[in-house]
């Protein structure tokens, strides 16, 4: 990264849970001709900036559908990226004069807002997937926009853990230095928000190795908020600031941030199903082997290796049932219907359900497509 460029990623990483919107239409990125390759993201603007960096020194037309500024997962999965932005960005960008070819390569984690089928009907144009990650990306290319197994897979690595736990603590730190700087003591609100970068940023650095589900939280969170009370006992200790209200300051920042960051740290990781849409009804995808033909279309696009092609049966099976996000990438997708959702009530979700509605923040299926 560029030193000119890097206030710009601060604030786009700092805001990435918010809406941040690019111009949508189409980009040059190097000097594309009329053979090179038609990418589509959306126009979230981080993401913009990181399809232009992963691409740097390569010739390609980048183009940007609406996404309402929403990164391309959260927006597939809300219903502000679907096939009908991509529609719209295909027709209104005039591509099909710049190109020979009539091929585009979509974003995988766009598959659960997506339908490919969709857009060759409406517009003649074949989509493909592309990796899970913008990094891959190259390989992508230079493999004649062939994925590999492993790059269809979300990785989580540390640095970009640490990216999303910046942006946890950006608004945890301001609340806690105020709120105790003015109530006890600055010397305590600096302690405080301290305190607090350091137990989110351990949460997360920690991630591959801990649980943040099921029971398995309560220890992590608790562990993490008692560290965070202890490294914050000795800082006052050194600024001789150890008084009755410090403490009690301390041991709220301690709690209640821990309790705040427990609420939904899984919903902004790709590792895990986001907690708030499941509150006291759980729900797991669901295989109907007797109507699956084998296509493989869910293998394609599920980010965690859920699903497996079984060569022998020429079927999928359910291989990692316990690493499902719930994405719905694969209901979307899969051309027989034969997999869908199951509440622990009961319910089921079909997969005209799924195609035809998205989820809202609170994962409710409100949102009509």
């Amino acid at each position: 990264m560029k030193a000119r460029e890097f206030p710009g990623w601060l604030r786009d990483t700092v805001l990435r849970l918010f809406p941040h919107a690019a111009p949508h239409g189409l980009d040059r990125i190097g000097r594309p001709g009329p053979s090179a390759p038609v990418l589509v993201t959306g126009n979230f603007r981080l993401t913009v900036r990181r399809v232009k960096q992963a691409l740097t020194g390569r010739d390609a037309w980048l183009l940007v559908a609406n996404s309402n500024g929403i990164n391309v997962w959260c927006a597939a999965g809300g219903g502000h990226l679907t096939h009908h932005d991509v529609i719209a960005a295909i027709r209104a960008s005039g591509i099909g004069q710049l190109v020979r070819h009539r091929s585009l390569v979509l974003p995988q984690l766009s598959a659960s807002g997506i339908e490919r089928s969709k857009i060759t009907e409406a517009t003649g144009w074949e989509a493909r997937w592309g990796p899970a990650r913008l990094e891959d990306l190259p390989e992508f290319l230079d493999r004649g926009q062939r994925v590999r197994k492993a790059h269809r897979l979300m990785r989580f690595p540390l640095w970009e853990r640490m990216e999303m736990a910046l942006v946890w603590t950006v608004l945890m730190m301001l609340i806690a230095v105020l709120a105790v700087g003015f109530s006890v003591g600055w010397h305590a609100g600096l302690v405080a928000a301290a305190v607090s970068v350091l137990m989110v940023s351990a949460v997360f650095a920690a991630l591959p190795w801990v649980s943040v589900t099921g029971r398995g939280r309560l220890l992590t969170y608790g562990a993490t908020a008692v560290l965070g009370f202890a490294t914050g006992i000795g800082a006052l200790a050194l600024l001789g600031e150890l008084g009755g209200a410090s403490l009690l300051a301390l041991a709220i920042v301690s709690v209640g941030g821990m309790s705040v960051l427990s609420l939904d740290l899984t919903g902004t990781t790709p590792w895990y199903p986001g907690g708030v849409n499941s509150l006291g009804n759980e729900f797991e995808v669901e295989l109907a082997d007797n109507r699956c033909s084998g296509s493989g279309e869910c293998v394609q696009v599920c980010p965690r290796g859920v699903l497996q092609m079984n060569g022998k049966l020429r079927r999928v099976e359910l291989a990692g049932r316990s690493k499902c996000i719930r994405c719905g990438a694969c209901v979307v997708q899969c051309p027989d219907d034969a997999l869908r959702f199951r509440f622990s009530d009961g319910r089921v979700v079909e997969p005209a359900t799924v195609r035809s509605t998205r989820m809202n923040l609170l994962g409710r299926r409100t949102a009509h497509i």
